[in-house]
C-alpha cells in the first residue's frame, strides 16, 4: 500500500491537506486502540511531508509517478491560528480590521487555564466554565468560535495532556470529538497537535514507568531495564549466564517496539541488536529439565540393569534432544551447507529414535499382556499403547519442514514436564504433576530398557 493509499489522499505537495488528511486518518488509527496502523499511518505521513518539501510527489510503490515543476516559493509552516482566523481580537491576514468587542480573556489566562487543566485538572475545569459561561453570554459569535481554537491550541502546547482529559473538556464544551468530523470547531491543525500532544504524553509516561520499575522492581526486572537504557557500546557475557534475563530483555524491547516506537532510538542499540539474533544462554526451562532427567535416569539405569554404553547413549539422546541440537543449529547459521547435512543426519536418527522410543514401547506392552488378551494387566497394557499413541499424536508438529518433524517431536516428549508446568502456570498443583510425570518416566524408561538389557 503506497503512502497516499494510507492517506486516502491524491499526490500533492500541499502540506496543508497532507495534515488534514493526516487528522482524519488519525481518528480511524490511534495510538491506543490500532498502534500498529497508527505506526503506517504516521510513516506515511512523515514522507508525504518530506516529498511536500522537496518538491516531488513520486510514489515508488505505484506503477506510474507523476514529477511535479519545482516551486519557486517555500512552504512555511502552518501555525495553529490560520490565516482569516481571528486571534488576540483581530483578523490574520494581510488586511488587519478591528474586532467587534474587546476579548474578556487574555492570551496569557488562556494558558494558565490550559496549565491548571492538565495539571490540577478539577481546579481547572472550574476554572473553564467560569470562563466559557462569560463568554458565551457577553461574546459574540465570532468570539466563541476563537475561544474553543485559542483553548484547543494552547491544550495542544501543554505537556502532560491527557486523552480523558481532553474528553471531559470537549464533552463539557460540546466540540464533538466522537464524531466523524468536527472541523468546523476544531480545525484539522489543532487536531493533529492535540494528538501529537496526547502522543508525547503517552511516551513519556512509558518511559517514566520504565524509570519507576527501574528503582522499585524485581531485580531481573532492574536489570533488564538497566541494559536497555545504558550507554554501553559492548554487550556483556553474564547477561547469557542469568536465568530469564535474556528472555525478559526481548519482551520488554518488543513491547517498547510496537507501541511506543519514539523510545526506541533512546535506548541501546548494541543490546537490541543483540536481541535481534538468536543467542544460546541459560534458562530456567534448561536448569529444570537438566535436574528431571538427572532423577529419571539416576533411578532408571539401577533398576533396568542395562550396561554402561547403553546408558551413556541414551543420556546422550536425552542431552542431544534438549540442549545439543539447538546449540550445533546455532554455530551453523553461517554455514548453509552444513546445515543441510546436519539436518539430513537428524532426520535419520530421529527416525530410528522414534522407533526405538515408541517402537520399543509398544513391543513391551504386547509382551507384558497375557496370552488370553484378559484380566487386569491386559487392560493396563491397552490403555498404555492408547496412551501411547495419543501422545505420538499430540507430538506430531505441524507448520514446519518435514525434516524437522520427526527431532521435534522427540524434543517434545523430553521437555513435556516443564511444558506441562507451564501450561498450568506453575501453580501448587503443577508440581504434583510434574511428580506424576517424574514417575511415568522412571517406568517407561525401566521398561524400554530392559529391552537392551
Amino acid at each position: 500500500m503506497s503512502i497516499w493509499q494510507t492517506l486516502e489522499l491524491s499526490p500533492t505537495r500541499d502540506e496543508g491537506e497532507i495534515r488534514r488528511a493526516y487528522a482524519r486518518q488519525l481518528k480511524k488509527h490511534r495510538p491506543d486502540s490500532d498502534p500498529a496502523g497508527y505506526q503506517q499511518l504516521r510513516e506515511a505521513f512523515d514522507e508525504a511531508k518530506r516529498r511536500a518539501q522537496a518538491d516531488i510527489i513520486v510514489d515508488h510503490e505505484d506503477s506510474t509517478a507523476d514529477i511535479l515543476p519545482p516551486i519557486q516559493e517555500k512552504h512555511e509552516p502552518e501555525p495553529l491560528i490560520q490565516q482569516g482566523e481571528v486571534a488576540n481580537g483581530f483578523t490574520v491576514g494581510e488586511t488587519a480590521v478591528p474586532p467587534e468587542a474587546d476579548l474578556l480573556y487574555s492570551e496569557k489566562e488562556l494558558h494558565k487555564l490550559a496549565y491548571q487543566l492538565v495539571n490540577t485538572e478539577m481546579t481547572g475545569i472550574i476554572m473553564m466554565n467560569r470562563l466559557s459561561e462569560s463568554v458565551f453570554k457577553a461574546g459574540s459569535l465570532q468570539q466563541q468560535q476563537l475561544f474553543h481554537r485559542q483553548l484547543a491550541a494552547a491544550l495542544a502546547e501543554s505537556p502532560g495532556l491527557t486523552e480523558g482529559l481532553l474528553e471531559r473538556v470537549s464533552g463539557l464544551l460540546g466540540w464533538g470529538m466522537d464524531e466523524y468530523d468536527y472541523s468546523h470547531i476544531i480545525p484539522y491543525h489543532i487536531q493533529e497537535a492535540l494528538h501529537e500532544q496526547l502522543r508525547e504524553t503517552e511516551v513519556n509516561r512509558a518511559w517514566k514507568e520504565m524509570e519507576a520499575e527501574e528503582k522499585h522492581g524485581t531485580m531481573l526486572n532492574r536489570a533488564a531495564i538497566r541494559l536497555l537504557k545504558s550507554d554501553s557500546e559492548k554487550v556483556p557475557f553474564w547477561i547469557r549466564l542469568i536465568p530469564g534475563l535474556l528472555t525478559l530483555l526481548a519482551q520488554q524491547a518488543n513491547r517498547l517496539g510496537y507501541y511506543f516506537p519514539e523510545i526506541v532510538p533512546r535506548l541501546n542499540q548494541p543490546v537490541l541488536r543483540f536481541l535481534s539474533q538468536p543467542r544460546a544462554a541459560l534458562s530456567w526451562q534448561g536448569i529444570f529439565l537438566l535436574v528431571f532427567w538427572a532423577l529419571v535416569f539416576n533411578a532408571v539405569i539401577p533398576l533396568s540393569g542395562i550396561n554402561t554404553t547403553v546408558s551413556a547413549i541414551a543420556v546422550l539422546t536425552v542431552m542431544f534432544y534438549l540442549y545439543i541440537n539447538d546449540a550445533v543449529m546455532l554455530g551453523l547459521q553461517s554455514r548453509p551447507q552444513w546445515v543441510k547435512w546436519f539436518l539430513f543426519t537428524e532426520f535419520i536418527f530421529s527416525l530410528m529414535a522414534i522407533q526405538l522410543f515408541f517402537g520399543g514401547l509398544f513391543f513391551a506392552a504386547i509382551v507384558t499382556m497375557p496370552p488370553s488378551g484378559h484380566g487386569g494387566i491386559a487392560l493396563v497394557m491397552l490403555l498404555a499403547i492408547l496412551v501411547l499413541s495419543m501422545v505420538f499424536w499430540a507430538a506430531w508438529p505441524q507448520g514446519i519442514p518435514f525434516i524437522r518433524r520427526p527431532g521435534r517431536v522427540m524434543s517434545r516428549i523430553f521437555a513435556s514436564p516443564w511444558k506441562l508446568m507451564e501450561w498450568m502456570d506453575f501453580s501448587w498443583f503443577s508440581v504434583i504433576w510434574a511428580l506424576l510425570c517424574l514417575a511415568v518416566f522412571v517406568l517407561t524408561g525401566v521398561a524400554l530398557l530392559k529391552l537392551f538389557a
